[in-house]
């Protein structure tokens, strides 16, 4: 999955919410909105689910140079973009076109569930199903996950003392960890532009979550995502029970 197919100004919108503190929480929260089909959810029901499993280090003062925002894209996550851009689509082109409609909508939130999460939903039931035909009702039915990272260095376009970090082996230094403290490479880290962080890079990051053995997350009600390599190891906490 390529990071440029999502929605322009997106994230960067995501960002604005995060850093300015001006997201209203109201009485529909991330349980409540879940519960329903994605075809009720409103623009502000999606930004509440994305924000309500996004995690980032911006107040991490033992990390004052790198800043990471990660988005796990879960089901219901890549229900709320596809959905939030549906909403939208008329409003930001005209006229009208057929890429909105209903029909077009189901496509393509069909389409991008199943590359991005490994699931489809059943439109008459609202709800998400597994590869083997069974409800979602557990993290453990999830084969993969993927995540959209941006990596920012605050400190360009200036120099810290020891040069630009270095993110050349950004692949290799990039970890998912359960509570077992099992660390999990990534099948593939997509989108890196440079080797060394200078502007934002902006990433897709894929872990296969059961190839042999044992599911990576049974038993666990946590994962991290793990970032190495820094002037300090960056760790985002993800509780398993948003994973929808």
């Amino acid at each position: 999955m390529n990071p440029s197919k999502r929605p322009k100004g997106f994230y960067p919108l995501l960002g604005a919410v995060i850093l300015g503190g001006c997201f209203y929480f109201g009485k529909n929260d991330f349980e409540d909105i879940v519960q329903r089909s994605p075809e009720e959810w409103s623009t502000r029901d999606c930004l509440t689910v994305i924000l309500g499993v996004m995690q980032h280090n911006f107040y991490d003062n033992e990390s004052p140079v790198v800043k990471i925002v990660a988005l796990p894209y879960y089901p219901s996550v890549v229900a709320a973009i596809e959905r939030r851009a549906h909403i939208l689509g008329p409003l930001q082109y005209q006229p009208f076109t057929y890429a909105h409609t209903s029909e077009m909508y189901r496509r393509r939130l069909d389409s991008a569930l199943a590359l991005e999460a490994g699931v489809f939903i059943d439109w008459a039931a609202g709800q998400f199903v597994d590869r083997h035909g069974n409800y979602l009702r557990n993290p453990t039915q999830l084969d993969l996950i993927m995540f959209y990272v941006s990596l920012q260095n605050t400190a360009w376009p200036g120099l810290t003392s020891g040069g630009y970090p270095d993110i050349s082996h950004l692949e290799d230094s990039v970890f998912l960890e359960n509570d077992q403290d099992e660390l999990l490479k990534p099948r593939y880290v997509a989108g890196k532009r440079n080797s060394t962080l200078e502007t934002e890079e902006k990433l897709i990051i894929m872990f296969p979550l059961k190839e042999q053995g044992p599911h990576f997350l049974s038993n666990s009600h946590e994962m991290r995502l793990v970032v190495k390599g820094f002037e300090k190891t960056i760790v985002l906490e993800f509780p398993i029970s948003r994973m929808r």
